[in-house]
């Protein structure tokens, strides 16, 4: 077992241990048996609508390109979110990439440079929602610290992007470091600059997928989208909240989908089991809800999407015919073939 996995497991023991410490078993089975069904009929409509709507924000991200369609996109990322769950290091991302650059003759390293960029709108669009949340219920100073923070991160992260997208300089620094290495031996320089050009052609592939900032029309199309998406899930975050009649407004949905979608930053076994336990009792105690109720709920929030996400995902991942066994084969041969082109 590697170093990640081995931290990632203490990790998820810890925050397990934290959340079962002195918890009310009575408590926590009697709300499991407060649930109320009534809701199910407008939570997975919703759901499913979130993820056709990602469809039309990853297109904007495409620069709108005729050969992709809202509906594939939409799909393609339902299999990703539903691999994310199972998977560790978000490997589902990895598939996005991978079959999409595949399906479409596209460069893999582009479309993942659109993920990253998709990545970074969310985690804007989830800082904001939790501002607003914080602004208007809850101005407790811990949960203003874990905004700002999330905030700095993915407002400096599009920052970065932006500035070395605008002001690329990915040849110049490539041509610097060749000239160095070309001082060293020949039996090393040959191999050291072969390398520095092909991180150069990766780097530039990557950010390629970074050309919607260039479009404004698009980007804002990608960043309105982007608010709904996350808008409805709020919504949806409520209504799984009210299906237990806690008597809790729509500034529940808010810090609980705000919570539990930044706890799967935290290293964690498949399926974020441990941090989304502990955001939810977090967002549920700011309303003075208690850890075994909170516990219950958010089991069956995030059994709802799973199931969810793994019906639907894999109907689609199916009818790619395409596994995470092709992935790892085609990247094993690419790695061959650029082990043997260094040989030469």
């Amino acid at each position: 077992m590697s170093k990640k996995k081995i931290a990632a497991l203490l990790i998820t023991i810890g925050l397990l241990a934290a959340v079962f410490y002195e918890i009310n078993w009575r408590e926590l089975i009697d709300t499991f048996r407060d649930f109320n069904f009534k809701n199910i009929w407008l939570i997975v409509p919703m759901y499913v609508l979130t993820l056709y709507a990602r469809g039309i924000r990853w297109k904007a991200l495409l620069l709108n390109n005729p050969k992709y369609s809202s509906l594939h996109l939409g799909e393609v990322f339902t299999v990703g979110s539903m691999l994310n769950i199972f998977l560790p290091a978000r490997a589902g991302d990895v598939y996005r990439a991978y079959y999409l650059g595949s399906v479409k003759g596209e460069k893999k390293m582009k479309v993942f440079g659109s993920i990253i960029l998709e990545r970074t709108l969310d985690g804007i669009s989830v800082f904001l929602m939790l501002l607003l949340a914080i602004l208007f219920y809850c101005k407790q100073d811990w949960i203003l610290h874990i905004a700002y923070g999330i905030g700095a991160l993915f407002f400096g992260s599009l920052v970065v992007f932006y500035i070395v997208f605008k002001f690329n300089k990915i040849d110049a620094i490539c041509e610097y470091f060749i000239r160095l290495v070309l001082k060293l031996p020949d039996r090393f320089s040959h191999r050291l600059s072969a390398l520095i050009e092909k991180l150069s052609s990766h780097t530039k592939s990557f950010m390629e997928g970074f050309e919607v900032l260039d479009y404004w029309n698009y980007w804002l199309l990608a960043c309105i989208t982007s608010l709904v998406v996350w808008g409805i899930e709020a919504y949806v975050a409520y209504l799984i909240v009210d299906s237990f009649s806690l008597g809790l407004g729509f500034a529940a949905g808010l810090f609980v989908l705000s919570l539990i979608s930044f706890s799967t930053m935290i290293p964690s076994t498949s399926v974020f089991l441990g941090p989304y336990q502990v955001a939810y009792i977090m967002a549920l105690g700011i309303f003075g809800i208690e850890k075994s109720t909170a516990l219950a709920v958010s089991t069956v929030h995030q059994t709802l999407l799973m199931l969810m996400l793994t019906v639907i995902g894999g109907w689609f991942l199916l009818k790619f015919n395409i596994s995470m066994k092709d992935i790892k084969n085609a990247e094993e041969s690419e790695e061959k073939a650029e082990k043997e082109k260094l040989s030469v």
